[in-house]
């Protein structure tokens, strides 16, 4: 363990009260460090795993240095030692995959975790549009938008960012939003390619932009990392016992 380096009171008070409100069971990766720790308990830790390299060796000393001062042990005599990146592109590529098996690891205050939350049928909701300082000390307007969650064991809506919902779900699930009982989905250039050559489904191809989807007369709200995206049309999934608009139909008309 490092002799240079102690904690400052600040960085102390930080942690005690940032570790106190983790889960039991959580998984914690500090940005930048290399590193990925799980919460045993209230005064243990485990190193999980911990990329091969001086920077990051020193990162978890300080690390071990912090959680001893606040009453905290860490276990690190095994972990999963990663390779050092060679480059910025699989620096960049290495963060990415830890963040996404962080997220696997999220839960709701009562323990429930995110991925149980059958995260492939909620789409992205506009909440408000909400006006930011830029550095120029002038004004702009963004819109927020959430994914909302139904945690089924307590039956209460949890809002999750998009881009961690992004981590937790991937491309395919986040590049799509609901409207009007249709699904948009963002296609690949591969895919528009292949739907664009076949007569029977290039129809169903739909450009979006900021505030209209072609085809569709009315202003519609688009979640901003939609916009320019071309995309295919798919009647939204009916719960399982639940009739469709066009079965109600055929149904009222016999």
């Amino acid at each position: 363990m490092s002799e240079e380096w102690k904690p400052n009171k600040e960085l102390i008070d930080w942690a005690r009260n940032h570790f106190a409100e983790m889960n039991v069971g959580g998984v914690w990766m500090p940005e930048g460090s290399g590193l990925t720790y799980k919460k045993e308990d209230d005064k243990s830790w485990t190193l999980i795993q911990m990329v091969d390299s001086e920077e990051s060796l020193a990162n978890h000393n300080r690390m071990k240095a912090l959680m001893w001062d606040i009453g905290i042990s860490i276990h690190d005599g095994e972990y999963r030692k990663l390779p050092q990146p060679q480059n910025e592109q699989e620096a960049y590529m290495m963060d990415v995959q830890m963040k996404r098996e962080l997220a696997q690891s999220w839960a709701d205050k009562d323990g429930t975790r995110l991925t149980d939350m059958d995260l492939e049928n909620v789409y992205p909701e506009y909440v408000e549009d909400k006006e930011i300082l830029l550095d120029n000390g002038e004004t702009t307007s963004i819109q927020i938008w959430a994914f909302k969650a139904l945690n089924p064991n307590t039956g209460e809506y949890i809002s999750i960012d998009p881009d961690d919902f992004h981590l937790l779900m991937g491309d395919e699930a986040f590049m799509r939003f609901a409207y009007e009982g249709m699904v948009f989905t963002a296609v690949t250039r591969e895919e528009l390619v292949t739907l664009a050559d076949d007569a029977n489904h290039s129809d169903s191809l739909y450009i979006l932009g900021s505030r209209h989807i072609q085809r569709i007369t009315e202003e519609v709200k688009i979640p901003p990392w939609m916009w320019g995206t071309v995309c295919r049309c798919e009647d939204m999934p009916v719960d399982e016992g639940q009739m469709s608009l066009d079965e109600f139909t055929k149904s009222e008309e016999e």
